[in-house]
């Protein structure tokens, strides 16, 4: 499976444990891409974890790089792409381009119009924040 596929599922996983945190993943159940996780179960595990050990923490760096919005206003699909690139950008050697990029990707995939510019502008405003 690609990494492309993999940030897919473990997006997936991300929001569904947004709603029940007794596990996610039922979510999956049925579909094509969890036959195909090989090596990449690794990467989604270890993404699922991190965000949920670092949520908190992520909730107070979306906060204030969008104090104009309020955490609870925020869909929960865009926490869940934002809790996801946060928790890869803070893994040594990543790729913030990519990250970001695929961030945006999945935005204008799974979410509403203007979903994808809010989580560039996140983004964005914490690769300078951590580039100063």
């Amino acid at each position: 499976m690609a990494l492309h596929a993999a940030r897919r599922v473990a997006l997936q996983m991300v929001f569904a444990n947004l709603f029940q945190s007794d596990g996610c993943e039922s979510v999956l159940e049925g579909q094509e891409d969890l036959l195909n996780l090989g090596e990449d179960q690794v990467f989604i595990d270890e993404a699922l974890q991190g965000t949920l050990k670092n949520q908190a923490k992520y909730n107070q760096i979306i906060q204030s790089l969008s104090p104009d919005r309020s955490l609870d206003r925020i869909p929960a699909l865009n926490k869940a792409i934002l809790y996801l690139s946060l928790h890869e950008l803070s893994q040594p050697n990543s790729l913030p381009k990519v990250i970001i990029n695929e961030a945006v990707e999945l935005a204008k995939r799974f979410g509403d119009e203007g979903d994808s510019r809010f989580i560039n502008g996140v983004l964005g405003s914490y690769l300078r924040m951590n580039q100063s």
